[in-house]
């Protein structure tokens, strides 16, 4: 709407300029009165949204290369009506419409809707250069349909440049996705949640606090898929991911571990807590049935970072927790703080 309203008042004053000099023309006031009341109007129609953006910005495009279309054949075959009318302003003006049609639409299309505009253009003119070949205007004009199509393939390089670039950026998101995501549950993969956990073990010797960890596993994931089939199990998979989110907090982070096994990073989280948070998770599992009828449980491994832990320290801690844990009677968790004995809350 800025726009319209600077060339507007652009149109205004030109006007203004033009009759105090006393070089308007009955052609240049239809051509100023026209560019008067179309700003306002499409000014007010993007106001209201009447019209789509798109829908605007099109009508913009068509009224201009129009004005100059009309404007070039009044002065080049209607020297009485068009006499007033300069051509060189006016063919400067004409590759400004060549760079915002490449703004409009994709690439493609805007070269096809720019090679248009060119080709009305070139149909304006080219029986005065056939006809008149030493015209006043001739040179100038042939000099406009080389600019211009010059400029078209120069904005179609760009413009087909930066659509791969954008494909290509689009490409490595997705690939850089893949590569963390779990493809059945949509969490962090085990690659993921590794480099997390390397990445909090060396915050944590860097600036100390604390993080634990929880190791999941579904109770009798096996039986699950042996009574009613891998596609019911992998169900199964997807719901406890979703159950499992609805307990833990943003700052947590939930990924696939592997198989059945999901894993937990919870940062800023003391012992004890992250011990009742993995018990309130098994509580909220077993709480409803997770796929149709069937309820499953799980049971969880917590353990938290002590200075000098590895990874792989941090993550046999947590697997021995677990493995107290299912022999507990699982559906339960069970925590293991440095080498003590597995607690449960």
């Amino acid at each position: 709407m800025t726009i319209l309203a600077l060339a507007w008042v652009s149109s205004a004053i030109g006007w203004a300029m033009a009759e105090s000099r006393g070089q308007s023309s009955l052609a240049l006031r239809l051509v100023f009165a026209a560019n008067i009341v179309f700003h306002p109007v499409v000014c007010l129609i993007a106001w209201k949204r009447w019209q789509p953006l798109r829908v605007v910005d099109m009508a913009c495009l068509v009224f201009a290369a129009s004005i100059c279309a009309l404007c070039m054949a009044l002065r080049l075959y209607a020297p009485v009506y068009g006499a007033r009318i300069d051509l060189e302003p006016l063919y400067l003006w004409i590759p400004v419409i060549y760079v915002f049609a490449f703004t409009l639409m994709d690439h493609k299309s805007s070269l096809k809707l720019s090679l248009l505009i060119l080709a009305l253009f070139v149909g304006i003119g080219l029986p005065y250069l056939v006809l008149r070949p030493d015209a006043p205007h001739g040179n100038f004009t042939v000099q406009l349909y080389m600019v211009s199509a010059i400029l078209i393939a120069a904005l179609y390089f760009f413009s087909s440049y930066q659509h791969r670039f954008q494909i290509a950026q689009l490409s490595a998101s997705e690939l850089a996705r893949l590569a963390n995501t779990d493809e059945l549950t949509q969490l962090a993969n085990r690659r993921s949640i590794a480099e997390t956990v390397s990445a909090e073990l060396a915050r944590f010797e860097r600036y100390g606090g604390a993080f634990s960890l929880v190791l999941i596993d579904m109770d009798h994931f096996k039986t699950v898929n042996d009574q009613f089939g891998h596609a019911v199990g992998d169900q199964a998979l997807v719901a406890l991911a979703a159950r499992a989110q609805e307990v833990l907090r943003d700052a947590d982070t939930l990924g696939r571990w592997g198989g059945e096994e999901f894993i937990v990073l919870m940062p800023e989280t003391a012992y004890i807590q992250a011990l009742q948070k993995a018990s309130s998770l098994c509580r909220h599992v077993a709480a409803q049935p997770l796929v149709g009828d069937h309820t499953v449980s799980i049971s969880c491994g917590v353990t938290t970072v002590a200075h000098g832990d590895t990874a792989d320290v941090l993550l046999q801690r947590a697997d021995t927790a677990l493995y107290a844990a299912k022999h507990g009677g699982r559906n339960r968790a069970e925590g293991l703080l440095f080498n003590a004995a597995p607690k449960s809350p």
